[in-house]
């Protein structure tokens, strides 16, 4: 479900801070003044040189618009959003036969719609890729070695791809000619990059190759953004950022920890409803999490305001782009919302037997169609 307004702003308490902000120019004045008197008293007491006197003064005041200066800074010029934590899950399915491997089909949950498609523009059925992926899993299984461990590489450059996706929808909607429709338009000039533009390895993403043109996919960020990955540790997940050059920045951190659904779990039961699994089949359903937060700088000034709302506007869009948990809050509404075409509408003047042969006709049509896709199991 869209968002209107991202819960991730902060634009209100910002603005209510430049408020507080004249408030505080207001007061300092006063404590300077307070202060000139302080001082003319002193001069009176003590034995100071008229010529001194100009130098005690500028000090003072020195002193005092550095404090404030220091407090503006620390108080009133930086923010940061709330952390926006994403979960995307992946049900990697070896049908039992066929010579392919490929992520499950999900009707609802978008990540696996996409994920699929990218990786079987990259492991195509019965291709020299996958036979020999297939055969190295085989050999790693009699080995003992884990699905997700073995299949670490893959997992991490197809969740990384599917970021960029999100990335490049997020700023068609707020930067390009679609986002004057919506609400979410951000007034910031915008620069296309193109593949080659990415920094490595992203530019070099096997997903993301095998799946778009390079001379025709183009990711829109504002002008003065860039887009860098920081390497730690584990150089399967890089640190992303987003960096305006002057208002700020949008990072994402990826937990190296991949987890593995069980049978009987609740993403399991979602996303196995469409799937007709035998028993020699295989569905390994792992998670990829990330977390994603805004900063700001120079939040008093008030042309910061439109990177502000590119950037949390942004973490709103991933999250209900790519998120599992937001997709279970909002899959009810999806549910009621979509009663209507699939089953149909009961008419008050119905009987019960031709309301029911309506429904069964609807079935009918809905699994001759489900049985048109390609074969997954």
């Amino acid at each position: 479900m869209r968002r209107r307004h991202t819960p991730y702003s902060r634009l209100s308490e910002i603005r209510a801070n430049r408020g507080e902000l004249l408030a505080l120019v207001l007061v300092t004045l006063i404590l300077g003044l307070s202060l000139s008197l302080v001082s003319d008293a002193l001069y009176e007491i003590l034995p100071i040189r008229p010529a001194d006197r100009f130098w005690v003064l500028g000090g003072g005041l020195l002193a005092t618009l550095i404090l404030t200066a220091f407090a503006v800074w620390l108080f009133y010029s930086r923010a940061e959003s709330r952390d926006v934590r994403l979960g995307m899950w992946f049900p990697y399915h070896l049908p039992a036969d066929s010579e392919s491997v490929t992520i499950a089909r999900s009707h609802s949950y978008q990540v696996p719609r996409h994920a699929r498609r990218a990786w079987m523009s990259r492991y195509r059925e019965n291709a020299r890729p996958t036979r020999d992926w297939l055969a190295q899993w085989r050999q790693a299984k009699k080995e003992g070695t884990f699905f997700q461990t073995f299949a670490l590489a893959d997992h991490a450059a197809l969740s990384q791809c599917l970021l960029l996706y999100a990335l490049h929808r997020a700023g068609e909607e707020m930067l390009g000619a679609e986002a004057g429709y919506g609400w979410w338009e951000v007034n910031l000039p915008a620069r296309r990059w193109n593949m080659d533009d990415l920094p490595p390895p992203l530019s070099d993403n096997p997903f993301l190759r095998a799946d778009q043109r390079p001379d025709k996919w183009r990711l829109l960020l504002p002008q003065d953004v860039t887009l860098s990955l920081e390497t730690g540790p584990d150089t399967a997940w890089p640190r992303w950022v987003l960096r305006h050059r002057h208002y700020g920045w949008v990072e994402f951190r990826w937990n190296p920890h991949v987890v593995v659904a069980g049978r009987g779990s609740q993403v399991w039961q979602v996303l196995t409803q469409h799937l007709r699994l035998s028993k020699e089949s295989e569905l390994y359903i792992l998670r990829a999490r990330l977390t994603g937060r805004a900063h700001f700088r120079w939040t008093l000034l008030p042309r910061s305001d439109p990177f502000h709302r590119w950037a949390t506007g942004l973490l709103a869009r991933l999250e209900e782009a790519l998120d599992w948990g937001y997709f279970l809050e909002n899959r009810p509404a999806r549910i009621l919302a979509d009663l209507d075409w699939k089953i149909g509408w009961w008419d008050r003047d119905d009987s019960l037997v031709d309301a029911l042969a309506r429904i069964e006709g609807r079935l009918d049509e809905l699994i001759m169609d489900s049985l048109k896709e390609p074969h997954d199991a």
